[in-house]
C-alpha cells in the first residue's frame, strides 16, 4: 500500500510539472514573436504582491464551490464538514490542472466526497448537478454570445478561424448530451441493457474473478440511487438548481475578472489601452473554453496560453497582454498546483490515501 501510494504521489508531482512546464514553454515561445524590449519592460514589472493579490481573489471560486457543495448535499440528508468540502474544491482544481484535457477534476471530487463519508450516488449527484449546470450555462450562452462575438475569435490562421464555429457548436452538442444522459433516467436503463446483452461473463470471470451478472446488477442498484438523488436536486427542488447554478455563474465572473484586470493592468504599464470591455472578454472566453480546454495536455497547458493570447492580442499590447496572461496563469493555476501538492503531502502524511 504504501508502494502504491508513493508512486501515485510521484505520478501527480510529475504531471504536476509537465503541466507548468508546457504552459511556460508555451508562453517563452509566443514571447519570441513580441520585440524583445517590450518583453523585457513588461517582465521588469512583474509584481509577486500583484499575483497573489489574483491569488486570492480567485481563492474565492474556492470557497464558493465549497458552499455548493455542503449545501446541495445537506438536501440529499448529508451533513458534510465545510473543511473537507473546501479540500475536496482545492483538489478538484488541482486534478483537473494535472489531467490531460482537464478530465481529472470531476472523477476525483466524487472519489474524494465518497472516501470521506457521503455515500458515492449522492456524492456523483452533487458533483454532476455542479458540471451539469457548468455546461447548460457554456452552452446558453455560447449560443447567445456566438453571432456578437464569434468574429472577435481570429487566430491568424485561416483554416481554423473557418473552424471555429464547427468546434463550437459541436461542442455545445456534445455538452447537451452528456447533460441529457446524466439527468434522464432511460438512457442509464438502456446503457444497463446493453451490458446485460454482451456475452462476456466467462472473460469477465477470467480476468476479474468476478461475476459479471452480478456487477451489473450492483451497477444497476446504484444508478437507481443515483438517478433518485438527481430527483430530489432537479425535480423535488428545482430552486436549489437554480442557486446552484447562480453560484457556478459567480465563479466564472470571478475568473473572467481576474484574467480582464491581469491584462488591464498590464496594459497600463504599457501605455496602451486594452480595447476589450469585461463583457467582451467574458463572451470570448467562454467561446474559447469550447476549443482550448480541449488540448490532452495536463490542463490543457500549452492551448489555454496559445489561444487566448492569438485572440487577445489583436485588441490590446502584445507584450502587456502577454504579461497579463502570465500573471492570470501564475495566480489561478501554478499556485493552485503548489496548493494542491502541499493538500496531498498533508493528507498523505495524516494516511489519507487518495
Amino acid at each position: 500500500m504504501e508502494v502504491n501510494s508513493t508512486a501515485r504521489r510521484n505520478k501527480f508531482v510529475r504531471n504536476a510539472l509537465i503541466a507548468v512546464s508546457v504552459s511556460l514553454a508555451t508562453i517563452f515561445l509566443l514571447s519570441f514573436f513580441i520585440r524583445s524590449t517590450e518583453i523585457s519592460k513588461q517582465i521588469q514589472h512583474f509584481s509577486v504582491i500583484e499575483s497573489i493579490t489574483y491569488f486570492l481573489i480567485f481563492s474565492l471560486v474556492f470557497v464558493i464551490d465549497s458552499f455548493r457543495t455542503v449545501i446541495v448535499s445537506h438536501f440529499l440528508g448529508e451533513r458534510f464538514p465545510f473543511s473537507k468540502a473546501l479540500e475536496n474544491s482545492i483538489l478538484g482544481y488541482f486534478f483537473a490542472y494535472v489531467t490531460p484535457f482537464s478530465a481529472g477534476g470531476q472523477p476525483f471530487q466524487i472519489y474524494h466526497l465518497a472516501k470521506s463519508g457521503m455515500k458515492s450516488e449522492n456524492a456523483s449527484a452533487v458533483i454532476l448537478t455542479r458540471w451539469s449546470n457548468m455546461l447548460i450555462f457554456l452552452s446558453v450562452s455560447s449560443l447567445l454570445f456566438t453571432y456578437k462575438y464569434l468574429k472577435y475569435i481570429k487566430t491568424g490562421i485561416s483554416a481554423l478561424d473557418k473552424l471555429v464555429w464547427v468546434i463550437i457548436a459541436g461542442s455545445v452538442f456534445v455538452s447537451v448530451m452528456i447533460v441529457f444522459s446524466l439527468l434522464v433516467p432511460t438512457v442509464g436503463k438502456f446503457v444497463v441493457s446493453l451490458l446485460k446483452r454482451l456475452k462476456i461473463s466467462a472473460l469477465y470471470r477470467f480476468f476479474f474473478h468476478r461475476n459479471f451478472e452480478d456487477e451489473i446488477e450492483k451497477f444497476s442498484n446504484w444508478l437507481n440511487k443515483f438517478y433518485s438523488s438527481i430527483r430530489k436536486i432537479w425535480i423535488h427542488r428545482p430552486w436549489l438548481v437554480l442557486l446552484d447554478m447562480s453560484l457556478g455563474i459567480t465563479d466564472f465572473a470571478i475568473i473572467f475578472y481576474v484574467l480582464y484586470r491581469a491584462i488591464v493592468f498590464s496594459s497600463a504599464l504599457s501605455g496602451t489601452p486594452f480595447r476589450l470591455t469585461f463583457i467582451d472578454l467574458s463572451a470570448i472566453y467562454i467561446l474559447l473554453s469550447f476549443i482550448v480546454y480541449y488540448i490532452p495536455t495536463p490542463g490543457a497547458a500549452g492551448g489555454v496560453e496559445g489561444g487566448f493570447f492569438a485572440v487577445l492580442s489583436q485588441y490590446g499590447n502584445r507584450a502587456a497582454v502577454m504579461r497579463g496572461i502570465l500573471m492570470w496563469r501564475i495566480s489561478t493555476y501554478y499556485y493552485t498546483i503548489l496548493l494542491g501538492l502541499f493538500i496531498l503531502f498533508v493528507a498523505y502524511g495524516r494516511g489519507d490515501v487518495f
